[in-house]
């Protein structure tokens, strides 16, 4: 941290102090009231028969939280990105019960279903900032009915803050820390007539590597320089009608994703707990540059019934150039690229309708999307030689050493370009009857289209060994290949929902959810063969609710979800292929398990939280070729999820000065990845492999007395946790360049907000 930054600080710590009157007050933990719209229908999270977890402001103060990968530990069931190596900006994934998407194909659609301000998100696009974000709601298992697209495992619903006719208010917060770590947000809710208000909010992030970086390339990995803002304009026009406008702006050039290497032969650092990296990477770094329109109508029809409408289009670019060999030896230098260029219009239409005895909901939507997706892969000359030293048993440099002079400085580039067209278009019903004072029945209903056109075109590079044989090394097509197809699916719900006391409730529920089926981007066979539709089965108890006097809260799911035709990808190297690539299969899975979320008041200034989750899987995986090009015959693989919770502690002490909130979290999570089916028993040897996740995170803050001024101080990885990765990588098999990521090192900083 900079003198100049502690001087600022200093500065403000001493306005709020001069200006505070003395009081004697604590913070009020009580369990509150969280209101979702999981049900497409503003409800109690403790009444709605759905396992739904949700994230608030305060949660994302208290955890400094910046996108959804912040937060996974603190939501059962759900996983972001590939673990401890990450998922990136572009190339993230939202993983829920064990059920994971399948490769970055713009062909195929994710199984996590993604809403900002109930507008369907793309991939690429799953990662916006937690910028003036009124809360995250996670629903778990298929949702089919009321969310419909891609919802087959679940679906992740951001709702921002609306603007609000109520009063004029603001804040900028400020984030420092070490690593060079700054990040400032502002927002601006002004009412401009008793009718029309208008809500801005901008947010700037960055921060440097939080590794070591002894490589040639810039920018360093893990770098980070983004900014968000978003405008929204509410004009209540009468008693009836309301009509709201928004436009988001998101801009990410971020360094590349930081990939250590344990190579001994050509890594200088094999050591990942040295956290030191090294990379060559040419024109190395991840962005997104992406914009986004919403405009929403909603209209009482009558006192029981209402009307909404939404319509949106979004627009992105994205660029992800990453290292795949993690060394700076251009003998064996492998880079990818994955560039992005889509846009997607959204419509729905919904009526609420609210009697006595039903609560009904009726509506359509419609997408279009239009991408475009083109992979390169780079290596050079002294990578091509290692690969045949490989092929015929020649040991690693040997070749190089002999003929690397020659070949030195020239790199090699194959490319896959795809494009898609596709429209996608549901209707549903959803229906609540009230059989009486704790019984109600929810039938739900809905028809999904899906139609999609995709394209394939690698054209053969000029490398003379590739002119030679006719053909490339990875990436081949028939000229431009085109292929098209259409699914559709009916899926529905059956929910019982008890109300057991006043203040608990439980339900079981029957669910179905669909993933429309599609294409892999780099297998052209799939054109004649389309990867086939993901459908999902899920049966549910829940039981939630307040206890002992609103003294616990708690949410507990037992699920058994059957998938079938669940579009996993691999790495697969197919005969007369030089190495694997990612590639979709088709498997069946079978899955059950336990999630629990509970609160316990200990009293009004102490609080503790359990989130905690345990799962067993069962897949049936059809014949595949494996990373080393063996052919496996169809095959049944048994796992159990990691023992993995996290405790919270809330204290907030009487104290005659303002509010303090020591805020505590705890997160565990076993490593059994030297089990799986992916270990290799040289992989014991790398420092950090089989380590368990055991995370110490801190916050403390401090309120003023009015309100106004909040200074917080914080820490993460407290106890220097170092686990890494399973070793992995593109080229890992053939040229020995595995690499791993590891566990964020300790970091800490200061929060300052001032509200106004």
């Amino acid at each position: 941290m900079t003198s100049k930054s502690r001087s600022r600080i200093a500065c403000t710590i001493g306005l709020a102090v001069l200006g505070a009157p003395l009081a004697h007050a604590a913070k009020n933990l009580a369990l509150e009231e969280v209101v979702v719209t999981a049900q497409k229908r503003e409800q109690s999270a403790m009444t709605v028969p759905v396992t739904v977890d949700t994230f608030t402001n305060q949660d994302l103060e208290n955890t400094g939280a910046l996108t959804m990968e912040d937060i996974q530990a603190y939501i059962p069931g759900l996983k972001v990105g590939e673990g401890v190596r990450g998922g990136g900006t572009t190339q993230s994934s939202f993983i829920i019960r064990g059920i994971e998407s399948s490769n970055i194909s713009t062909g195929g659609d994710p199984s996590v279903a993604t809403f900002l301000d109930g507008v369907y998100l793309p991939r690429a696009a799953i990662t916006v900032p937690f910028s003036d974000m009124e809360r995250v709601e996670v629903l778990k298992g298929p949702q089919g009915t009321l969310f419909g697209r891609n919802a087959a495992a679940g679906v992740v619903n951001f709702i921002p803050n609306a603007p609000s006719l109520e009063e004029r208010e603001g804040f900028v917060t400020a984030k420092l820390g070490n690593y060079d770590l700054f990040r400032v947000e502002g927002m601006s809710n002004i009412p401009l007539t008793d009718s029309l208000a208008l809500r801005m909010n901008v947010m700037h992030n960055q921060r440097g590597a939080v590794l070591d970086s002894k490589g040639p390339a810039k920018p360093d990995p893990g770098e980070q320089n983004n900014q968000y803002a978003r405008m929204a304009l509410r004009w209540e026009t009468t008693d009836r009608l309301t009509v709201q406008m928004a436009y988001d702006i998101d801009r990410v050039d971020n360094g590349p994703q930081a990939r250590l290497s344990i190579s001994e032969e050509y890594a200088s650092y094999p050591d990942p707990t040295d956290r030191k990296l090294e990379t060559d990477a040419i024109n190395g770094g991840e962005t997104r540059d992406m914009q986004g329109i919403t405009g929403k109508l909603w209209y009482d029809i009558s006192d029981v019934t209402t009307m909404s409408l939404i319509a949106s289009y979004r627009a992105f670019e994205t660029y992800n150039l990453q290292d795949e060999d993690a060394t700076s030896d251009e003998s064996v230098y492998v880079d990818t690229n994955n560039i992005e260029d889509s846009d997607i219009a959204y419509f729905e239409a919904q009526f609420n309708v609210a009697l006595d005895w039903v609560d009904a909901v009726f509506g359509a939507n419609y997408s279009k999307e239009d991408t475009y997706q083109q992979t390169a892969l780079t290596f050079s000359y002294g990578a091509v030689v290692e690969l045949g030293s490989a092929m015929v048993g020649v040991p690693a440099g040997v070749l190089n050493t002999l003929i690397g002079g020659p070949v030195a400085g020239n790199y090699v580039t194959e490319r896959m370009t795809n494009e898609g067209d596709f429209e996608a278009y549901g209707v549903f019903s959803d229906l609540d009857f009230t059989i009486n004072d704790w019984l109600n029945i929810i039938t739900g209903l809905r028809y999904s289209n899906d139609k999609k056109a995709f394209s394939w075109d690698a054209p053969l590079t000029d490398f003379p060994v590739s002119q030679l044989l006719g053909e490339n090394f990875f990436f081949n097509s028939d000229g431009r290949e085109q292929g098209s197809a259409s699914w559709d699916k009916i899926t529905g719900r059956v929910v019982a929902n008890a109300q057991i006391s006043e203040g608990a409730m439980a339900f079981v529920s029957y669910s179905t959810g669909y993933k429309s089926g599609g294409y892999d981007s780099l297998n052209t066979s799939s054109r004649e063969v389309p990867l086939a539709p993901e459908v999902v089965t899920n049966v549910e108890l829940g039981l939630k609710g307040d206890l002992l006097e609103d003294k616990i809260r708690t949410q507990i799911a037992l699920f058994k979800m059957v998938i079938d035709d669940r579009q996993e990808s691999i790495e697969s190297q197919a005969p007369g292929s030089n190495a694997a690539i990612p590639t979709v299969i088709n498997t069946d899975e079978d899955i059950q398990g336990i999630e629990l979320t509970a609160d316990w008041l200990v009293n009004d200034n102490l609080r503790f939280g359990l989130i905690y989750t345990y799962r067993e899987q069962e897949s049936s995986r059809e014949s595949y070729y494996d990373a080393n090009g063996e052919f496996q015959e169809a095959n049944q693989i048994n796992a159990t999820s990691p023992q993995e919770y996290t405790v919270t502690m809330d204290w907030s002490p009487e104290f005659d000065y303002g509010l303090l909130l020591l805020h505590l979290d705890y997160i565990y999570e076993e490593n059994i990845e030297p089990s799986n089916e992916d270990h290799q028993d040289k992989f014991n040897s790398v420092n950090g492999y089989g380590d368990d996740t055991s995370l110490l995170n801190a916050r403390l803050a401090w309120t003023t007395p009015g309100g106004s001024y909040e200074f917080a101080l914080w820490g993460k990885n407290l106890l220097g946790n170092e686990r890494v990765s399973q070793p992995g990588g593109l080229t890992g098999g053939e040229l020995g360049t595995y690499h791993v990521g590891i566990i964020a090192p300790l970091t800490y900083g200061v929060d300052l907000k001032f509200v106004f």
